[in-house]
């Protein structure tokens, strides 16, 4: 048991070597700075609560050794809470038992951009209501402090009790939508974990495949050989998955790939691995895992035991899901596909890395393992990659996820009709009606296209070209600064064509194709239409229309009736003659509470008029409500306008 434990000891250490690693500021304050705030409440340090009754604190927590004088000081130089006049800011009696990230921190899925999700497990019994709810805000407070200092992290309190018995009731539902995710949160938890603080994870101790009475037993066992509750905490164990929890999770993974679905083609593709396995309960990848770290000697006898530095979740799993597909004989080979996936992930990653040696070991591994693309050379240059090739790419990716989906949903409800689904109506409504807003067609809707990642479609240059053809003027958006005379010659770089230029705009900035550090260009052209009356519009449009979050859209909107938010109204951009209210053109750009952006057209000003009274006594949408703005591009008719529109 010893051996075990030191096992794991090391793999834990392993892990946060690689943060640390990737990005040593960062894992600073993933593994010290941030377990020292939960530690402590102090007036002049960040997530302090001006109240008696609030609980924290985190077991065994060596605040002063892990957390040294000077890198204290580094990061709070004006505070007191070290003197040795003041009363210590530690918890006398700590409540938090375990501090653990889950998710990608430590493996080779992490990047720049990666946020950092925290399991607290906590006894609701011992913190009561009011104690729950000041720990909770005090959690919050370290998140706004830490967004302050560049990184994303999020705090999920879950009672000990209701995570052994895979109830999970707590703010990680939002997360997880609910009833998608149940027991595949757990596996995550359980595969993909690093222990920041507090208790080591019984679970690593107790051997896979076992009953639930058999685990029980087990348990009480190593309490016989002494191991306590104070240095383990018990969250359970998890030997399958029942197949009626897979529809759930498939629904939430794709809902959580339309921000950036090249990053969940791994977890999607692993939901079809456990999904057509012919038992009707599914062999966990994080069962694969406890056994390489603290029972290797229950591994097949062909598969070779590794270095607890080459240990990492993400490629295993990788390494075990190419393996699926290429033994498949349906014709639906996408090893492929995961291959590039895993590549572009891991490449994320690298290029805000130092350590080449570790770049070095992690390539060697991915091609050891046969995990490489075919066409490595042309992934390594995707930061050159033309706007097409990105899109083709990123359809590619989109059709394997709803063609995966089809499957599932087929091969769920043809062969597992009687097992019950455990996600709910609701959840179902939720996940479906974020699905709609991304890949639904309607009338007048700025579609969103299916890209790799919306962080990869930026474009630092746009070059805006206007034609005129057989009477119709089309307006072009090319990548990058072209000269009118290399339009022709660079048919490649063309982004799109559209007869509206308002319409244009407002799809570049939707698809979060340009942003407020793109520069704009345009060639010289035959309307009244200039480079700043453009940079104008798109930075009303950037104002009025932050790029959606599809992950962030409140789930209780999706619940509500459908409708518009937020408007902006642009009036004769083109600053074509205006003739009294016979004819004046004009454009409204609307966001509804689905996260749908539409765009109308008008021609009068009496359409005009009646559109702002109709969004105003349907919707409450209008000036005096602050999410209506009317802008009219400076023109020598601009007070005549205004005039008209204010009658």
């Amino acid at each position: 048991m010893k051996q075990k434990i030191l096992n794991y000891q090391a793999y834990n250490k392993s892990r946060k070597v690689k943060a640390i690693n990737f990005n040593p500021t960062t894992a600073t304050l993933f593994f010290k700075i941030i377990p020292y705030l939960l530690h402590c409440n102090y007036p002049d340090l960040p997530g302090y609560i001006e109240n008696g009754n609030c609980k924290f604190g985190i077991y065994r927590f060596a605040a002063d050794e892990i957390v040294s004088g000077e890198l204290f000081r580094r990061y709070f130089p004006d505070s007191t809470a070290r003197s040795i006049k003041t009363p210590s800011p530690y918890a006398l009696n700590p409540y938090i038992h375990s501090l653990k990230t889950i998710g990608s921190i430590g493996t080779i899925a992490q990047a720049a951009k990666s946020d950092c999700d925290y399991w607290v497990s906590v006894r609701h019994e011992d913190l009561g209501s009011e104690g729950l709810a000041l720990l909770e805000e005090k959690c919050r407070l370290i998140e706004e402090w830490a967004l302050k200092q560049g990184i994303e992290i999020y705090f999920f309190l879950m009672d000990i009790q209701q995570t052994r018995e895979n109830k999970f009731e707590s703010s990680a539902e939002e997360e997880s939508a609910g009833s998608a995710l149940k027991l595949f949160l757990k596996d995550e938890l359980f595969r993909t974990h690093i222990l920041v603080a507090g208790k080591m994870l019984l679970w690593w101790l107790i051997p896979p495949r076992l009953t639930d009475k058999q685990y029980r037993n087990y348990v009480i066992k190593l309490r016989k050989y002494g191991l306590s509750n104070e240095n383990y905490i018990d969250l359970g164990y998890l030997s399958d998955i029942p197949k009626a929890e897979i529809f759930g999770a498939c629904l939430w993974q794709l809902n959580k790939a339309l921000d950036s679905p090249f990053k969940s083609v791994i977890k999607f593709a692993y939901l079809e691995l456990l999904l057509r396995n012919k038992e009707d309960t599914l062999p966990l990848f994080s069962s694969k895992i406890l056994c390489r770290v603290t029972f290797p000697e229950l591994l097949p006898k062909k598969e070779k035991v590794l270095d607890v530095t080459d240990l990492d979740p993400y490629l295993l799993l990788a390494r075990d899901i190419v393996a699926f597909y290429q033994n498949q004989t349906s014709g639906n080979k996408e090893d492929h596909l995961i291959r590039e996936c895993l590549f572009l992930k891991t490449l994320e990653g690298m290029r805000h890395q130092g350590n080449k040696r570790h770049q070095e070991r992690i390539m060697a591994l991915m091609q050891t393992w046969n995990l490489l693309p075919e066409n490595l050379g042309h992934f390594m240059r995707i930061k050159q990659w033309n706007y097409n090739e990105l899109l083709d790419s990123g359809t590619e990716v989109h059709n394997y996820l709803l063609s995966t989906y089809k499957r599932l949903r087929w091969f769920f409800t043809t062969f597992a009709k009687d097992t019950g689904l455990t996600i709910t109506q609701r959840d179902i409504s939720i996940l479906g009606r974020k699905l709609f807003t991304f890949y639904q067609s309607k009338p007048d809707k700025i579609e969103y296209i299916r890209s790799l990642s919306r962080d990869l479609m930026l474009q630092r240059d746009i070059t805006f070209h206007i034609t005129r053809y057989e009477g119709i003027n089309y307006f072009y958006a090319f990548q990058g600064e072209i000269s009118p005379h290399n339009i022709k010659a660079n048919p490649s770089l063309q982004i799109r064509r559209d007869t509206d230029l308002v319409t244009l705009m407002a799809w570049l900035t939707v698809n979060g194709i340009i942003n407020k550090s793109t520069q704009l260009h345009l060639t010289k052209n035959f309307m009244h239409v200039n480079l700043t009356e453009i940079q104008a519009v798109t930075e009303k449009l950037f104002e009025k229309f932050p790029l959606i979050k599809f992950a962030n859209i409140p789930a209780d909107e999706l619940l509500e009736k459908e409708t518009i938010v937020q408007c902006l109204c642009i009036v004769n951009f083109h600053k074509l003659p205006v003739h009294g209210e016979k004819e004046l053109h004009s454009s409204i750009i609307s966001l509804n509470n689905y996260g749908e952006h539409f765009i109308h057209h008008y021609t009068t000003v009496v359409q005009l008029k009646n559109q702002f009274r109709q969004l105003l006594t349907k919707h409450f949408v209008s000036k005096w409500n602050g999410n209506l703005e009317v802008y009219i591009p400076n023109q020598p008719e601009q007070f005549y306008i205004e005039e008209m529109l204010n009658k």
